[in-house]
């Protein structure tokens, strides 16, 4: 005889932790007999399932990296489309960075390359662009000179109806004598229009009487045109001269070298002391272009159609009786180069007249910078 078959026993089934919490938090409101002990036990039992969410949420939020699979990267953020400039240029360098808080004006006309009219506060000023000097167009008792009508055009482009941002300097003047507001012109897009004309060969680095906020930068951006050849530093056009419009004659572009027959002067190098043959000097074989006293750096050319070692050359500081340290190397016919001072220690004087001489390895007077 078969025994019928044994019941399997039935294994209750334990409630977690959630089902445990609701049931303990239904249980506690059923047992409230007043209907404000009720409605006390569902504001905790809320507060408390809120305050378990966020937690959750910041932890999930805090750990997304982990749905992430290891070789993927995330996707940059869109780029947002900026306005595209009037006038296509290099930007500023990194050193020229756009101050905060500056007032904004509405440029409402350009009188020349370096002056303009704005709308500030209500009123109409003229102001005048620090460290910037561009060719005359409109001066009362000079002629247009060269390059001074490009000059105003690219700031006319460039500013044309533009709201700008204009930065004083606490080293320059409120006003000049004209009664011009003497600014820096910075572009909403972070350029500094006093310096971009420079740069892109419109204009002159100008100081007047105290170094300015931007004056090695602007030197900088001077000697880099200049050596560029660019705009009015070009030799078919102004080489770098202030002279009238009507007297250039255009020219074709060719190698920049000439063929110098020069007698050399006898040797009179006396430890920079004294330079009797200064206004003899020939400027050849190779030129001084610049002397920039500020940041310590000589320019120099080689005018002539051979190559010129400069290998025991010396640079003299006349004011002070000093050596310009860092002369030498070779300059191919031509060619234009910077030589930094070497070593540390002031040599050049910025704050008065101090005139270069340089020599060559016999101690004759090659070119001399009367500044």
């Amino acid at each position: 005889m078969s025994r019928p078959p044994a019941k399997r026993r039935q294994r209750r089934r334990d409630p977690g932790l959630v089902q445990r919490a609701w049931n303990f938090w239904m249980n506690d409101i059923r047992s409230r007999r007043s209907f404000l002990g009720r409605a006390l036990s569902i504001t905790v039992g809320v507060l408390l399932i809120a305050a378990v969410a966020l937690l959750l949420i910041s932890f999930v939020t805090a750990r997304s990296d982990l749905l992430v699979s290891p070789g993927a990267t995330p996707s940059p953020p869109p780029q947002v489309a900026t306005t595209a400039a009037p006038v296509a240029l290099p930007p500023s360098p990194v050193s020229l960075t756009l101050p905060q808080g500056l007032e904004r004006a509405t440029v409402t006309n350009v009188a020349d390359g370096d002056t303009i009219e704005v709308s500030l506060n209500g009123q109409t000023e003229r102001v005048r662009l620090i460290g910037v000097d561009t060719p005359e167009t409109s001066h009362p008792s000079r002629p247009v000179e060269c390059f001074g009508r490009e000059a105003s055009a690219f700031t006319r482009e460039l500013l044309r109806g533009q709201t700008v941002l204009l930065e004083d300097d606490p080293t320059q003047d409120n006003r000049d004598r004209y009664n011009r507001l003497l600014r820096f012109v910075w572009l909403p897009d972070g350029r500094l229009v006093n310096y971009e004309i420079i740069a892109q060969g419109y204009g002159f680095e100008y100081t007047f009487r105290t170094p300015h906020r931007y004056q090695a930068q602007f030197k900088a951006a001077e000697r880099a045109a200049r050596q560029a050849q660019i705009g009015l530093w070009a030799p078919e056009t102004c080489n770098g001269e202030r002279i009238a419009a009507d007297a250039v004659t255009p020219v074709v572009r060719t190698t920049p070298t000439v063929a110098l027959e020069v007698t050399p002067l006898p040797p009179s190098f006396d430890g920079c002391r004294t330079e009797p043959n200064a206004a003899l000097a020939p400027n050849a074989p190779v030129a001084i272009v610049a002397i920039d006293k500020r940041t310590e750096v000589v320019t120099l050319r080689n005018v002539s159609t051979a190559t010129v070692n400069l290998d025991g050359w010396t640079m003299c500081s006349m004011r002070g009786a000093q050596i310009h340290p860092g002369i030498g190397g070779t300059l191919a016919p031509g060619e234009t180069r910077d030589f930094p001072r070497a070593g540390s220690g002031n040599i050049w004087t910025d704050s008065a007249s101090d005139p270069g001489a340089l020599y060559d390895a016999e101690g004759r007077l090659i070119a001399y910078w009367p500044d």
